[in-house]
């Protein structure tokens, strides 16, 4: 009796799962969830699996197999993060390349199975990959890499009562805030930044939602004009559930580590805002790492920047 396709599928949608949870496991334990092994390695294998437990009958039928590794994908994620295996910001991040790989995997297995004679058993050999591949990336030391994102914003408001905004954002009220990506991807909002003295070696307090709390030491104080800090983070003062162990200000992975604001007046009532951030990503995938940090740490900027825009325009 041949099997049913749906009950062949539903064994390779089952067996997948049970891989992508095996694989993050083994990663986890060797501090490389991001890393080539664990975003473009193990989704290959996961496009492979319900190849390799199909008939050659059922594979005539291709978008299926182009499909389901989407729903592997989706369903680890969704047990991941039910589970608090995973956070959402780090699932949405590597969910690109889990979905594309996996399908693109899913496709080119399908063929190599058709074409081969025997009963696709020299697939089976790709399940060894992904650990291969992280025994080699164990090898490799994570690197620094320090990059700067600059965020700017006109404002329709005096130079003079713009400088008294970027000082102290105390109170930010949950109207203040527009919903951002990083919102929806589970970075908590501001909640208050309030400076105790003017000058350098002056403290701008910042306390965020879910309890998170750092500082930022003045280094350089321009009158008017803008000043620069470094960033002084306590991780022990931050709870373990607030943020994603990938995406903790400094953390092994990630840090915030300095900024400026500086103030131009451009015309008479109008004055540009620039705020340049410093950051740190420790990964051996440093390049995909920064993408994504560039473009997180700007839609955060621009929403510090939203706000005291609103402010001084008021």
């Amino acid at each position: 009796m041949k099997p049913s396709r749906f009950r062949t599928l539903l064994i390779g949608l089952t067996a997948g799962v049970a891989y992508a949870f095996l694989t993050m496991w083994l990663v986890s334990f060797s501090h490389f969830n991001v890393s080539v092994t664990y975003i473009f390695i193990l989704p290959v294998v996961l496009g492979a699996i319900p190849v390799m437990l199909s008939t050659k009958e059922q594979l005539q039928s291709y978008k299926i197999y182009l499909l389901l590794p989407w729903g592997i994908v989706m369903t680890f994620f969704f047990l991941c993060f039910a589970f608090n295996f995973d956070g959402m910001l780090c699932l949405i991040v590597i969910v690109g390349p889990f979905l594309l790989v996996g399908s693109l995997a899913g496709f080119l297995a399908r063929l190599g199975r058709l074409k081969d004679e025997g009963k696709g058993t020299k697939l089976y050999a790709s399940l060894l990959l992904p650990f291969l591949v992280l025994l080699i990336e164990t090898n490799f030391q994570a690197a620094d890499k320090f990059n700067t994102v600059t965020t700017t914003i006109e404002v329709n408001a005096d130079k003079a009562v713009v400088w008294e905004n970027v000082k102290n954002v105390k109170d930010i009220k949950p109207g203040e805030i527009t919903t951002h990506v990083v919102h929806l991807m589970g970075v908590p909002k501001p909640l208050n930044g309030e400076l105790d003295r003017e000058g350098p070696g002056g403290i701008r307090s910042i306390t965020w939602e879910k309890g998170i709390k750092f500082q930022e030491i003045i280094t350089s104080w321009d009158e008017g004009n803008g000043f620069a800090y470094d960033i002084n983070v306590d991780p022990a003062s931050i709870p373990p559930t607030s943020l994603d162990e990938h995406v903790m200000i400094g953390g092994r992975y990630f840090d915030v580590v300095a900024g400026s604001y500086k103030i131009d007046q451009i015309s008479e009532g109008k004055t540009l805002i620039t705020l340049t951030c410093k950051y740190r990503v420790t990964t051996t995938l440093n390049w995909y790492s920064s993408l994504w940090a560039d473009y997180l740490l700007n839609d955060f900027n621009e929403m510090i920047l939203e706000v005291i825009k609103k402010r001084s325009e008021e």
